[in-house]
């Protein structure tokens, strides 16, 4: 694992956002898949499993079929009823205000058996694009998700301990190679926190991991 954190940081990639993408390699996506907020080629989509896979974004401001801007809190999501296997939802709920419509939306679009896997922050910095609104917790996702109609499979907390939430809100004011150097220093002192306080990881998650599936009805 502190390898692997090295290369992302190494990279160019935060920490969280590299915990975030190790967790992905778990997980397989396939069929008509829809990338919900992603952006133009978001590097996630290289961690997952995506074999026969038909990849489509729908972000904030544009729609990658028709160009249209797609508005995530009140517009219709492009796409029929019942009609799509995964969706793929990003780093994009705490940018969301009406996030129940867009979940709303997500499972409508779904086919039965289908999912949504994806991944929110937590104990990170403020960071419009274009607002910033939520932290959810993980008692508030599974309401949320569980009031969508979803069967929850799973909402995992990604993170270490304290001291890699310090890293990662400082590391980006610093220079790259810096970050790198002194990634260890806090990797020591999380791994020495934990082994005193092993359950003190669920109390200082850098986001929340979830996959989701729309329950044949």
């Amino acid at each position: 694992m502190f390898f692997k954190i090295i290369k992302g940081l190494r990279s160019g990639k935060t920490i969280l956002r590299t915990l975030m993408n190790l967790e992905l390699t778990k997980y397989s996506v396939s069929g008509k898949v829809v990338d919900v907020g992603g952006g133009e080629n978001p590097s996630y989509l290289g961690f997952l499993e995506a074999k026969d896979a038909e990849v489509t974004s729908i972000d904030l401001r544009r729609d990658e079929q028709s160009g249209a801007r797609i508005d995530l809190e009140t517009s219709c999501l492009p796409y029929d009823d019942d009609s799509v296997d995964d969706v793929l939802m990003f780093n994009i709920l705490e940018h969301i205000y009406n996030h129940r419509h867009l979940i709303g939306e997500s499972y409508r679009i779904l086919k039965p058996g289908g999912r949504v896997l994806g991944f929110v922050p937590f104990l990170i910095n403020y960071h419009p694009d274009p607002s910033d609104f939520f932290r959810y917790t993980k008692e508030a996702l599974a309401r949320i998700f569980a009031m969508g109609g979803f069967k929850i499979e799973i909402i995992k907390e990604i993170g270490r301990g304290p001291f890699a939430v310090n890293f990662n809100n400082l590391a980006p004011a610093l220079p790259k190679v810096m970050g790198v150097i002194i990634f260890p220093v806090y990797y020591f002192m999380d791994w020495l926190f934990l082994k005193m306080r092993p359950k003190a990881r669920e109390r200082f998650p850098l986001g929340y991991f979830f996959e989701l599936v729309k329950s044949h009805e």
